[in-house]
């Protein structure tokens, strides 16, 4: 992967990874991937009036970055990992965020 960080809505990202063979499975991926409304990366207002803070396209998240292949990608200003989706960009949670997510769930 590329180590170049590239500006994207207002933000930083730094391409981190593809997926592994582990994770590449759409139900595992989606297992972990959850909304960031504090980001805000909605195609809409999805989630109420004032909800999307930045006006979210997977083609231009991928025009914008520094690998075209990339799964993964970090966010410099808080350090969350993300996946590009089609109407949002999700917050994907590795495996030692979701063990405490899931600790909490029970």
């Amino acid at each position: 992967m590329q180590d170049k960080s590239f500006e994207y809505g207002g933000y930083h990202f730094i391409p981190e990874r593809q997926f592994t063979k582990r994770e590449d499975d759409f139900f595992k991926i989606t297992r972990r991937l959850k909304t960031d409304r504090e980001l805000g990366f909605f195609a809409a207002d999805y989630y109420g009036r004032g909800s999307q803070k930045f006006p979210y396209s997977y083609d231009d998240f991928y025009a914008a970055s520094t690998d075209k292949k990339c799964d993964i990608f970090r966010c410099v200003e808080n350090g969350r990992l993300y996946v590009p989706c089609q109407y949002e960009l999700q917050q994907y949670m590795d495996g030692k965020q979701q063990e405490r997510r899931n600790a909490y769930e029970r």
